[in-house]
Parts: structure tokens; C-alpha cells; sequence
């Protein structure tokens, strides 16, 4: 940030300037005797990172008055007048303090005024010459708080790939690491860390922000004893940003993550993720043909997308069976009722390219790992290349086996399709949100549920090694609800290290389902911004802050151009929570920002 400022014109000390300058060498220039200053404008000096401008013209008797210099900062002052000039700096009882022809450099011993002026060499005249001066505050800029190995920002593994920004801005080299031999890495570089979920395998990928060309490296061990695992330069497809797949660490593993610009020398803001991969390397959503999303015959419709959220999924001899190629396919199981199945095709809108959608039935023949293997095609292959209603039939069927529908955008085309007389299968619960926090006396597991039906009761499960589960107690559900409802289980049975938590639903036929694996480090005590929710959200967002002793925070959630939508204040020691509420606001990402004397901490949102 650069401003521009006026000198000020003492006429009243010209001829005493002129007196002592006009019979006094080079060396001498530097020590005029000045009085006092009167009238504005004050120039403030600039903070770390920035500078001011002064616009100066260099009578004999003008200096520039430059307030708030903090003490302990660098500052830099530089004259435009070229080789003809002298500048100099002086504190506040105009001893100066730094001088010469150039760039004239000081370190600050008191907060407070100091004063620069620019004199006409040689011999100190009177003559006039204006010329720009510039006051810079070069002092370092603290590093990022992950600048550290063992101030690592924890990421945990999510479905799908939710990118979140970060900056490796003012970072430095991590001392006592050894330099990761890959991406050009020259320094700069920030921490993560993350645990291997029960499923043993992940997906670390970046994005490029500032940051155009990334390098990575991921290593195990503790914060001050790594080991390097694997090292990585282009192998994203978002630019020449890192991507790293892992499928070798044992479950519960905790990974640090090191990132850092490739030449160190255009640092700034990126996005990273880390998401759970099946058994099979491939993500836990209906993209993939290991986790395909569920149907069941009924009254209604069902409607879908193949959009480009969706990839292309060639698992086994799919693509030597199918009747075209495949670009941004999706999934959908099904258990055969009858021998014969038909999917109606009643609508097909919003493409992109008017190609339409193309589909097909299969019996799949999964390898050991349970991974799709081979791929039988048991229907018609429905790819009219145009938005044409069609039906796919697929027969014979063998009664209570299950198969798989394939949907796919002809050549990639981004389409809405409905399908007549089937349903997405409803869960008992929908969990929507499910996390844990350390206390002092206990571990706090929390969940809430947006509807329930027939649900029974939740048993918590708990582990030490993310692979085997005990149940350490019960909540009461809430029947059948259309309502949110919340749900807290105290673990008072406290361990320092990693712990594994699980719910598992219970109908009251019996019937279970377990929820996703989250991880609790007992080693630390999460103060701050706790969670924001849900995400993403359609209009209201409860934030959970742990606020710290002694401290006043702010609580804040603003969108991407920074404009600060609403603010409270956070006054209370202890676990609270407060309500947002952007249904007035366009879909979009929103930051919710919380920060007191202790920490600064930032979640991203996403508004649809």
C-alpha cells in the first residue's frame, strides 16, 4: 500500500539554513539546525510491508515530519532527486540518525516522530528541486503459524477433494529437516498434518492461488524426528501444483505435509485437500463404481446430474462393452426385484452441448480387494447423442442380486436427467454433523441429525488404532423427526494421543449403520474457532467457539472480497454458540473468522 504526502515550508529558519549550509562542506550537510515544526500534514509511518510516499521539494529549510515509527521496525528512505541529493533522517531532537546520497536505511530505537528532509549538493544551496521521497517499513513479516513442523495445521480426510486456502507468504526453511530433494525446493515452506483413515488410503492434491508452481513432500514420524515418505512437483491436474496418492501406511498413521513454492520466489495463497479413498484407491462418492450410490424401485422420480463434479471411471473391460466413450459417468446400485428392470429416461435438460446423457445396466464381478473387475453388461445401451427420453431394459436378472446402473454425458455433456419409478434410498438418519473436542476432564463427542426415521438409539464407538471399535456407551434417537436434533456423549475414559470415535445408528427392527471415523488428538486442547455448520449451507450457520481465559475475541463471517457481513463478540471462557444467517446472500464461498488475543483461526463456507 503506497500514500502520497506533502512537506512541509519552515520560511522562518531559511536564513539560518542558508548561513550554516552556505559555508560548510558535503559532511556537514546533514546537521542543520532546525526549530520547531508547525502545521500540518504529518506523514504516518507505513507498517511492515508497505510504504508512503512524501512529495518533497528541497528548499534549504524543509524537512517532512513522520509520525507513529514503531520501535524495533526497519524502514528504508529514498529521494527521487537523483545523484545531486543528500537525505537524512533525524529522531525526534533532530540528531540525525542515518544519511546518505542513496537509500538511506535505519532501524527504529523508539515509537514515535522522526523527520527526513533532501538537500541540493553540492555546497547545500538554496536551489529548488522537487522530487518524490519514499518511506518503506521493510521489517520481516512473521511466517505463517504452520511455518513449523510441530505447529502443523491439522486437515482432515473428507469424501471428497474440498479444497481450503492456505499461504506460504513470509514462510521460511524449517530448520533441522533436510531439504526434500524434489520441486526445486529452496525454502518457504508450510506444515500439515493429517491421519491415515481405517480405509488406508488418501488423496493430498493442491491448487494453484498465487502460488503457480508447487512442490510437496510428505514424511511420518513426530514433529521433530521426520522421515521422508514420498516427494512430488506436477503431478496435479490443477497446473504444475504436487498431487500425492497414499496407499502404503497402516491406518492411524499420522503424516505431516510439507509445501512450499518452487523456487521460493512467488509465495502466496493455495488450496489443498485431503480425501479418503476406498479400499480400491478410488474416492468414497458415486463417482466411482466401488461406491455407488444406492435406488430403490417406488412411486416417484429420481433425478440426477452429469455435471462435472462427476469424472471418468473406467473400472475393468467397462469401456469394451460399452456403446461409447466415457467422460463424466456416475453410479447408481440396485437390487433386482424382477427378472426384468426398466429405467425410464422422462426427462433430459439443462445440457451444455444438447448431447444428451448415455447409459447402460451391469453386473459387476469384484476382484478380492472388492474393487470392480469385471463389468457384464445386462441391458440395451441407451446413447441417442441427442436430450432424446429413451429407456434402458435390462434383462434377464436374477432375483435379490444387485447391479449397477452407468449414466455418462454423451462426449461429456453437462445434463439434468430424471428417471420415473425409482428412488435414492433413504438412510435412517441424516447425520450432518458429527466431530469431537478435547476437555479438560473428558473428550465431548457431538452430532446432530437434520431428520430421522425409526431410529432407536446411537452407540458410540471408540478406538485407539482407527481398525478395531468397542462401544463405550448409548444415546436415545429421536423415533421419526423432520426436525434438527443435537446429541452430546462425554467420554471421561481420557488417554493422551490419538483417538478413533464412530457412531452407529440402530433402528429399532435392529437394522445398523455406522457413520464415518473421526480422530481426536488428546495431545492438544483445541481453543478458538471450534466449527462452523452446517457446510454448506442453504441460509442459517451456527459457529462453536471454545473461547480462551482473559480473552475477547471476534467472530466474524465475510465473503470473498473481504466485506465483513456481520460481527459478534465473544466475551465468555468456555464452549458457545452463535447463529449466522446468510439466506439473504448470493451462493458462493463465505469465511467465517474467529480471533482473539491467542488465535486467528478461519473456516471456509460454502452457500448454495
Amino acid at each position: 500500500m503506497i500514500i502520497r504526502i506533502h512537506t512541509r515550508h519552515i520560511h522562518s529558519l531559511l536564513l539560518l539554513f542558508t548561513f550554516l549550509t552556505a559555508s560548510v562542506s558535503h559532511a556537514q550537510c546533514p546537521f542543520p539546525a532546525f526549530g520547531d515544526p508547525f502545521g500540518p500534514p504529518f506523514a504516518q509511518a507505513p507498517s511492515p510491508g508497505n510504504s508512503t510516499f512524501v512529495a518533497f521539494c528541497s528548499y534549504p529549510d524543509e524537512y517532512t515530519t513522520v509520525e507513529n515509527v514503531t520501535s524495533g521496525n526497519d524502514y528504508t528512505v529514498q529521494y527521487s532527486g537523483g545523484s545531486g541529493t543528500f537525505t537524512v533522517v533525524y529522531d525526534n531532537t533532530f540528531t540525525p540518525v542515518a544519511s546518505g546520497t542513496g537509500t538511506v536505511s535505519f532501524t527504529a530505537t523508539y515509537s514515535g516522530t522522526y523527520f527526513s528532509a533532501c538537500f541540493i549538493m553540492p555546497g547545500c544551496t538554496a536551489d529548488f528541486s522537487c522530487n518524490d521521497g519514499l518511506w518503506s517499513n521493510v521489517t520481516p513479516l512473521p511466517p505463517p503459524p504452520n511455518n513449523l513442523p510441530c505447529d502443523a495445521i491439522n486437515l482432515t480426510p473428507t469424501e471428497s477433494c474440498n479444497y481450503t486456502t492456505f499461504t506460504n507468504e513470509f514462510a521460511t526453511a524449517a530448520p533441522g529437516v533436510t531439504p526434500p530433494g524434489c520441486g526445486g525446493y529452496l525454502g518457504g515452506d508450510v506444515w500439515f498434518t493429517t491421519t491415515i483413515p481405517a480405509t488406508g488410503n488418501i488423496l493430498i492434491d493442491t491448487q494453484i492461488g498465487v502460488m503457480l508452481d508447487g512442490g510437496m513432500a510428505v514424511y511420518t514420524g513426530t514433529c521433530g524426528s521426520l522421515t521422508l515418505v514420498e516427494c512430488d512437483d506436477d503431478d496435479s491436474p490443477n497446473g504444475a501444483m504436487p498431487s500425492i496418492p497414499l496407499s502404503s501406511l497402516a491406518p492411524g498413521t499420522q503424516i505431516f505435509i510439507r509445501i512450499w513454492e518452487v523456487g521460493n520466489n512467488n509465495n502466496g495463497s493455495f488450496g489443498i485437500c485431503v480425501q479418503e479413498l476406498g479400499t480400491c484407491g478410488t474416492a468414497l462418492t458415486n463417482d466411482f463404481c466401488e461406491s455407488p450410490a444406492q435406488l430403490t424401485q417406488g412411486p416417484g422420480n429420481f433425478t440426477s446430474t452429469t455435471s462435472a463434479v462427476f469424472t471418468d471411471d473406467s473400472p475393468g473391460n467397462l469401456s469394451a462393452t460399452f456403446c461409447g466413450s466415457i467422460e463424466n459417468n456416475s453410479w447408481y446400485q440396485f437390487t433386482a426385484l424382477n427378472t426384468t428392470e426398466t429405467f425410464d429416461f422422462i426427462a433430459i435438460n439443462n445440457c451444455v452441448s444438447s448431447f444428451g446423457v448415455q447409459a447402460a445396466v451391469y453386473e459387476v464381478l469384484p476382484d478380492v480387494d472388492g474393487c470392480c473387475d469385471v463389468l457384464n453388461l445386462v441391458s440395451n445401451c441407451y446413447s441417442p447423442a441427442t436430450t432424446a427420453i429413451g429407456t434402458v431394459t435390462a434383462t434377464p436378472l436374477t432375483i435379490g442380486n444387485t447391479y449397477v446402473l452407468m449414466v455418462d454425458g454423451f462426449s461429456g455433456d453437462a445434463c439434468d436427467f430424471t428417471i420415473a419409478n425409482w428412488l435414492p434410498v433413504t438412510l435412517p438418519i441424516e447425520l450432518t454433523n458429527f466431530y469431537a473436542l478435547t476437555l479438560n476432564d473428558r473428550n465431548a463427542i457431538r452430532w446432530e441429525t437434520d431428520s430421522e426415521i425409526n431410529n432407536d438409539y446411537f452407540s458410540i464407538l471408540r478406538s485407539y488404532d482407527g481398525i478395531h471399535f468397542e462401544s463405550i456407551g448409548a444415546v436415545h434417537g429421536a423415533g421419526t423427526s423432520q426436525e434438527t436434533n443435537y446429541y452430546q456423549f462425554n467420554d471421561e475414559d481420557i488417554r493422551t494421543g490419538l483417538v478413533y470415535y464412530q457412531l452407529e445408528q440402530v433402528d429399532f427392527d435392529g437394522q445398523r449403520e455406522k457413520s464415518e471415523m473421526i480422530a481426536l488428538d488428546r495431545s492438544t486442547n483445541h481453543v478458538g474457532l471450534i466449527t462452523a455448520y452446517p457446510n454448506p449451507t442453504s441460509g442459517k450457520v451456527i459457529a462453536e467457539v471454545n473461547g480462551s481465559k482473559g480473552s475477547n475475541g471476534t467472530l466474524t463471517i465475510s465473503d470473498m472480497n473481504g466485506t465483513i457481513l456481520e460481527q459478534k463478540s465473544v466475551y465468555t471462557t468456555g464452549i458457545e454458540k452463535h447463529q449466522f444467517d446468510l439466506s439473504q446472500f448470493e451462493t458462493g464461498l463465505y469465511f467465517v473468522r474467529y480471533q482473539d488475543n491467542n488465535s486467528d483461526q478461519t473456516i471456509k463456507l460454502i452457500k448454495q
